[in-house]
């Protein structure tokens, strides 16, 4: 496609969005869909992030869980019910782009509230304090998990991870499969929570020992990067991909390319914006001023504190 015809596609497939929107058989379906095993994993988890909580003391609640912590969970589980439930989920049988609208609302909605809402941490308080101590013995001896909570590695290996279950889950023959098989679906729709959460959580907490800020701004500019690619061969495909939508139009395609283009590049570009402010906050205010000779102790050649008096 030529380079010259590229913004008239780009303008066309945006101002056609809202007739998408409301094709494939008029207004858009008010059945609310329910799948057992994704319902039942939902409801568990919100039973146990509550009990959890619960049984927190006031200090543990202020230090792990706090009101906006709780606010965070809240939102997620707000938007995976929307994402998975709602009318979202029956158009997303027949509609591409809104397919794509419900991955993207699984990895760049719930996943990055539920890195920030410490749901691990609170489940950890079902057990009784020996019992937790167990756990963590135990999944402390589990090969890799010791050195995978403090190297340097793992936010790369799970900036990896997020980027394959991308890839993979989006190739024709698996999206096709996933399509047809309920269980399968499901498993997809896990993977992309799971490795979009762990990867957010890594983010979120960079500065620590794991991660500095500006290695965050390297890995959330290459997932987005990434992201974006497949989001161009997507849109710019000249046929349909997958064949459960080969009867609807190449536009409802390109709009899902769209949408994983602008509006996904848009969060990856506010996330990098957000670590790159805190990189900078936490940079010294003068990392170029030399200390004055009266500011270093005598054992590395200063006259010590009183000479600066």
């Amino acid at each position: 496609m030529s380079r010259h015809r590229f913004p008239y596609l780009i303008a066309t497939v945006l101002a056609a969005m809202p007739v998408a929107a409301s094709a494939h058989g008029g207004e858009m379906p008010e059945r609310w869909s329910i799948e057992p095993v994704a319902l039942a994993l939902l409801l568990v988890s919100v039973l146990t992030y509550t009990c959890g909580r619960l049984r927190m003391s006031r200090s543990q609640r202020a230090a792990i869980a706090p009101a906006s912590r709780v606010l965070a969970y809240a939102g997620a589980v707000l938007v995976l019910v929307a994402a998975l439930f709602s009318p979202i989920d029956a158009r997303a049988d027949d509609s591409f782009a809104w397919h794509m609208a419900q991955h993207l609302m699984l990895m760049l909605g719930a996943a990055p509230l539920l890195a920030l809402s410490n749901t691990h941490l609170v489940a950890l308080f079902n057990l009784p304090i020996g019992q937790r101590r167990q756990a963590g013995r135990f999944v402390s001896r589990t090969p890799g998990v010791r050195a995978g909570g403090s190297s340097r590695l793992a936010p790369m290996v799970a900036a990896l991870l997020f980027a394959l279950g991308l890839w993979l889950w989006h190739a024709p023959r698996l999206y096709e499969d996933a399509l047809a098989n309920e269980q399968l679906h499901t498993l997809e729709h896990l993977t992309f929570l799971v490795t979009a959460a762990v990867f957010w959580r890594m983010i979120a907490t960079s500065g620590d020992r794991r991660l500095d800020a500006g290695t965050s701004i390297v890995l959330v500019t290459l997932v987005g990067l990434q992201g974006n690619l497949l989001a161009a061969l997507i849109t710019l495909a000249p046929e349909p991909l997958y064949a459960s939508y080969a009867s609807q139009p190449l536009l409802d395609q390109q709009i899902a390319g769209l949408l994983m283009w602008v509006p996904a590049g848009l969060i990856y570009l506010a996330a990098t914006v957000i670590a790159i402010a805190r990189l900078v906050r936490h940079a010294p205010r003068d990392p170029l001023r030399v200390p004055r000779i009266c500011e270093l102790g005598p054992e590395n050649g200063g006259a010590g504190a009183e000479a600066c008096l």
